[in-house]
């Protein structure tokens, strides 16, 4: 199995730092490790950069209105960018999920009373705070027996050291060695090879066809009303 030295090589390789045989000092491979680190940290925030959701459970407090979701949260997982869904089940009953609304941050603010309180909650708000995001439930569910669900777009992890083992789908070794090789051009003052970003553009868009997903068609709610609740292009009302 190749590991994150390998890829480290191959950068330095395809950038003329290293000749075939050579292999770099420890400094060269300490600073190649950070510099990988940063893409892949960089790689997070894009969506079609992440290959995997994870789903999660956590125990839903009765009254309580929010959570924090990361590392040592009260969800405890990877703070999320972003949210795919977020759900609940009874813990008393079969292992139903129920989908949650999605609130924007618009729709946030716009919720009047933020304290109502409710047996079962029905949308979720989720604001990426740090070091944890924050996830808010409405109204607050006073149920004492459901459970959370939620989705979440995992990233790849950044790697521990150059002897990490690289155990990622196909295509992302080429994208990693070739886009991490034009991160490291300038601090060797090295000219980059058109071919060289051609294939790192091209080794990345190979990595984010294969995560793309489909998505189910959606229609806003306010479309879908009657009796008069929704707005006629023909009254203009």
């Amino acid at each position: 199995m190749a590991t994150v030295q390998d890829t480290i090589n191959q950068a330095l390789r395809k950038l003329g730092v290293l000749a075939e045989g050579e292999t770099p000092s420890a400094a060269m491979s300490a600073d190649a490790l950070v510099a990988l680190n940063n893409l892949i940290d960089q790689w997070a925030t894009e969506r079609l950069a992440i290959y995997s959701t994870v789903r999660t459970t956590w125990a839903i407090v009765a009254a309580q209105a929010s959570y924090t979701v990361g590392a040592g949260g009260n969800v405890a997982i990877a703070r999320p960018v972003e949210i795919d869904a977020v759900k609940y089940q009874d813990t008393t009953g079969t292992d139903t999920e129920y989908s949650l609304g999605r609130l924007t941050d618009a729709g946030y603010r716009a919720v009047v009373q933020k304290d109502a309180t409710a047996t079962l909650p029905s949308t979720y708000y989720y604001n990426p705070t740090y070091p944890t995001g924050t996830l808010y439930l409405l109204p607050i569910p006073t149920s004492a027996t459901l459970e959370g669900v939620i989705y979440v777009p995992t990233a790849v992890t950044e790697f521990a050291a150059i002897t990490t083992t690289l155990a990622l789908p196909p295509g992302y070794k080429q994208a990693l060695a070739t886009n991490l090789a034009l991160d490291l051009a300038p601090e060797y003052n090295r000219q980059v090879h058109p071919a060289l970003v051609r294939a790192a553009q091209e080794s990345k868009e190979t990595v984010q066809r294969a995560n793309f997903r489909m998505m189910d068609l959606s229609v806003d709610a306010g479309a879908l009303q009657d009796g008069g609740g929704g707005y006629n292009i023909y009254t203009d009302q």
